[in-house]
């Protein structure tokens, strides 16, 4: 904290008195004369560059601050966030100087903070002396200021919303309240007035909230509340409703793993369900052992001794176990000391829920089965993909309605002026387009990286792309601190926080190349006004007004103006359709095509696709002519080379008339035959992309063989259909000569030259 008796910038007085000076000026007018303050703030960067240049010992030829600035940020002088700061002192000194109305107090203590970076830098870098830098302190009015007492208040309340830490309340206090009558109430209203409820309703959804904790026997109102009806709930609903019918014991196992949602199922149908979850007895992560003396499997043993083979018959137990796959694998593969498990190995190997075919349920006799892993977190269609689950799940966070507690704590943060980035960032999410961009992009990561993304997993990830690091009042910031805090940012330059953040960055827009990037890209670097270019692509409002600062080229260079492109690339592709449509990814769309024709068996798709891996697999390994690959390497005077004529199966496809798939191979599978073997190949999308880049004639090199190693392997075996016995092809590649060495009818070889 700063005395009365100096200013917060006096450090600077013994490197540039003329700097502090204007300093101390730009803070005595902030309450008197806003605008007049702001404009001193730009003199004040006038002062700074002055002396670097002299420092420096720059010699340019410059005379506006924009190539002062944007000449030193190119030569590496000043680095990315202090020219941050120098545009924004600049951008608002013009608006001052050029708008005789512009006289917006906030923006003079934005600028102030701007003001105080430069300082510090420039004190670091220029000046030896051994002057205490003080902390930041925002200025705040003194009695003696010639101000109403109402503004002074209204002043000093809109300092109070400054910083907005989740400090200031209990994340784990719970929001939705049982009343005395009986009804639970949406929103618990108990938080001081300048705490947001907003904030608080959102932090419920990290990781690190309580609510996080899943227990198979506690569910609360606020669960209930964010639950969304699955298949896999509906079956074992419909498989407990069945059950009540059945004479004698029942062991329903719930397969999948960690995180899938398990514990979250069990404890929904306790709570909302009893009448068919009474008679049960849940053992959810039975793995962990009743006693330090058992290991898993004594656990497990315990737990279903009933349904031993020695016992099943006169069991009368109902047991729901939740179990991990590769547990349950190694229990029915175990040899056990007290009892035996034949009829409980039986079943699950009938139910082959460890084959390529899809196991979402299965049932016989006392045993019931359902397989987390087939039920998928999303739907297939000819038109592309969709997410009933993470669409619908979303929609209970920002539905605009009176029985959404997320929609109602905005409503009354509203009411006390409390604006962060986290209620633009959430007034956003609540476009509804921007909602189904989000939930692509989650797609698209599962289909990609292979991410099991749990429900949970899912609403951290809404918390992150919502709540930046430090919440502080949007009237506080500077313009390039609203873009780096807005949800389109979040979502693809936070890739530290999480594996999901981690695989949408690979997913950023910016990473795409395209003509009608290129263009717009041409088109903010000639026009003049920047309107234009932003009203026809952002197609949200809120978007558009945190681009709004910057009207042309000339406002900005180098770093700030790729800070300013990247944000509005990325606003742009999650609010404008057609946008999207013009720079998606081929392969990413070729492949979901595919594999919506594979699980359909739609022939003509099947049939494209293996014409298309005909002509992979000889490029892969090369080709001499054609229906004759390579057997041997490049590097050989001479090459081998064999027949390989391919014959593709489609057994193991299963016709479907579903429009929309809920269940799915989530890979392509392809399949050759010979007479006696029959080979199978799951193509997964890193694959596909591999195989595409390959067949436009891409060569693979040591590290792709080793990231494809199954498709190798595949190629490898494939290549005993082919007709080596038989003949062999000798090829000269020098000098383009081919020789044929096979044997006649009298099992003589015979060397030949090929015409």
């Amino acid at each position: 904290m700063v005395s009365n008796s100096e200013y917060l910038m006096s450090f600077l007085e013994g490197a540039n008195s003329v700097a502090a000076q204007t300093a101390k000026k730009m803070e005595d007018l902030m309450f008197e004369d806003p605008s007049s303050s702001i404009v001193k703030a730009r003199v004040f960067i006038e002062e700074i560059l002055k002396e670097v240049f002299k420092k420096e010992d720059e010699a340019p030829y410059l005379t506006s601050l924009y190539d002062k600035i944007s000449y030193l940020a190119k030569e590496g002088v000043i680095k990315r966030d202090i020219q941050q700061s120098f545009d924004t002192i600049r951008l608002s000194g013009n608006k001052a100087a050029h708008n005789a109305k512009f006289n917006d107090i906030t923006e003079a203590y934005k600028l102030h903070k701007e003001m105080y970076k430069i300082a510090v830098w420039f004190y670091e870098v220029y000046s030896s002396a051994q002057t205490k830098v003080p902390l930041y302190d925002i200025p705040k009015p003194r009695q003696k200021d010639n101000i109403e007492d109402l503004v002074r208040k209204q002043i000093l309340e809109m300092l109070g919303t400054g910083s907005i830490g989740v400090s200031q309340f209990q994340p784990n206090t719970p929001s939705l309240v049982e009343e005395p009558n009986g009804n639970t109430g949406l929103l618990k209203k108990d938080l001081g007035k300048r705490e947001s409820y907003l904030l608080r309703e959102l932090t419920r959804l990290k990781d690190s909230s309580q609510e996080a904790i899943e227990n198979a026997n506690q569910f609360s109102s606020f669960k209930n509340y964010l639950h969304v009806d699955r298949k896999i709930q509906l079956d074992l609903e419909r498989i407990l409703a069945a059950n009540k019918e059945r004479q004698g014991g029942s062991l329903i196992l719930l397969c999948g793993s960690v995180g899938d949602g398990k514990s979250h199922l069990l404890a929904f149908l306790k709570k909302n369900k009893p009448e068919l979850m009474d008679d049960y007895t849940i053992f959810n992560d039975a793995t962990e052992s009743f006693s330090p003396n058992k290991n898993a499997m004594e656990t497990l043993e315990e737990v279903l001794k009933n349904f031993s083979d020695q016992k099943l018959k006169d069991c009368n137990d109902n047991i729901i176990l939740a179990i991990n796959m590769g547990v349950l694998h190694n229990f029915i593969n175990t040899e056990h000391n007290k009892y035996s498990y034949e009829s409980l190995k039986v079943f699950v190997e009938e139910s082959e829920l460890f084959s390529q075919k899809i196991t979402t349920h299965y049932s016989k006799d006392k045993f019931d089965l359902l397989s987390f892993g087939d039920y998928h977190s999303y739907e297939l269609s000819a038109n592309g993909t969709i997410s009933t689950f993470y669409s619908t799940l979303l929609k209970k966070v920002c539905a605009k309605t009176d029985q959404n507690p997320f929609n109602l704590a905005l409503r009354e943060d509203e009411e006390k002026n409390i604006n962060t980035m986290v209620h633009e960032n959430y007034k956003f999410l609540q476009n509804e387009f921007v909602q189904e961009q989000v939930v692509q992009l989650i797609i698209r990561t599962i289909i990609q990286h292979k991410l099991v993304i749990s429900a949970r997993a899912f609403l951290n990830l809404i918390a992150d792309i919502l709540i930046p690091d430090e919440v502080i009042n949007k009237n506080l910031i500077n313009e390039f601190d609203v873009l780096d805090h807005a949800l389109p940012n979040l979502i693809f330059n936070r890739k530290e926080r999480s594996e999901i953040l981690k695989a949408l960055s690979s997913l950023d827009p910016i990473h795409l190349r395209s003509k009608y990037i290129d263009e717009i890209i041409v088109d903010l670097n000639t026009l003049s006004n920047w309107s234009t270019i932003i009203s026809g692509n952002v197609l949200d409002e809120i978007g558009s007004n945190w681009l709004s600062s910057f009207n042309s080229k000339g406002d900005l260079s180098g770093h700030t103006f790729n800070v300013f492109f990247e944000s509005f690339l990325r606003i742009t592709y999650l609010t404008n359709k057609e946008f999207v449509g013009k720079i998606k990814d081929k392969s990413y769309s070729e492949f979901m095509k595919n594999l919506y024709g594979f699980n359909t068996a739609d022939k003509k798709t099947i049939r494209n696709f293996y014409d298309e891996m005909k002509n992979t697999i000889h490029k892969w390994k090369g080709t001499p002519k054609k229906d004759y690959v390579y057997l041997d390497q490049a590097a050989n005077k001479y090459r081998l080379a064999q027949k390989l004529n391919l014959r593709p199966t489609i057994d193991h496809l299963h016709e479907s008339t579903t429009e929309v798939l809920d269940t799915f191979k989530s890979s392509i599978v392809v399949g050759y035959r010979d007479e006696n073997n029959k080979l199978l190949l799951e193509i997964d999308y890193k694959l596909y992309q591999l195989l595409m880049k390959v067949q436009e004639g891409y060569r693979p090199n040591k590290k792709d063989e080793e990231d494809a190693i199954n498709f190798v392997e595949f190629v490898d075996k494939l290549m005993n259909f082919g007709d080596k016995k038989k003949e062999l092809l000798v090829h000269f590649p020098k000098d383009n000569r081919s020789y044929i060495l096979k044997r006649d009818e009298f099992e003589s070889f015979v060397f030949e030259r090929e015409n």
